[in-house]
């Protein structure tokens, strides 16, 4: 848990569709309704710049080209762009990692540098017969 929400970080920069928050922003779980976990202000703006699927919107609004703690702030005030990302604070099991790493910077980039070396670690599947290598990474494939 502590690498997936130390590796989630990254989102302190880059941007992403808003086809990625089109249902958060106007169809939760198809309630017809926006994500009640976002806050309001940032679902006005959200609503306001993505017009069309392709619009891009940045992972962290606040320091958008900044490597930095922002991130886990934003998602203490509701701000997460992903319902992944917000996920993180409203769960009991990682939201005390989400509180540490939104106060303590220093904790966030080591961790994140041994979180990132771990991950460099791990084996590809390069045959079949290892695991499934998925067509399309969304979708578990078809038998």
């Amino acid at each position: 848990m502590l690498d997936l929400v130390t590796l989630s970080g990254s989102h302190t920069i880059g941007r992403s569709t808003c086809y990625s928050v089109m249902n958060r922003i106007y169809n939760f779980n198809g309630t017809g309704k926006p994500d009640p976990s976002l806050n309001m202000y940032y679902l006005k703006l959200l609503r306001k710049r993505c017009k069309k699927d392709l619009d891009l919107v940045h992972l962290d609004v606040i320091t958008p080209r900044t490597f930095d703690t922002t991130y886990y702030t934003n998602l203490k005030r509701k701000v997460g762009l992903l319902s992944t990302d917000q996920l993180l604070f409203s769960d009991e099991r990682t939201s005390p990692f989400v509180e540490a790493f939104a106060t303590q910077a220093f904790l966030f980039t080591s961790q994140f540098a041994m979180s990132m070396v771990k991950l460099g670690n791990v084996q590809v599947l390069t045959r079949s017969n290892e695991g499934e290598i998925r067509v399309n990474c969304n979708y578990v494939n078809h038998v």
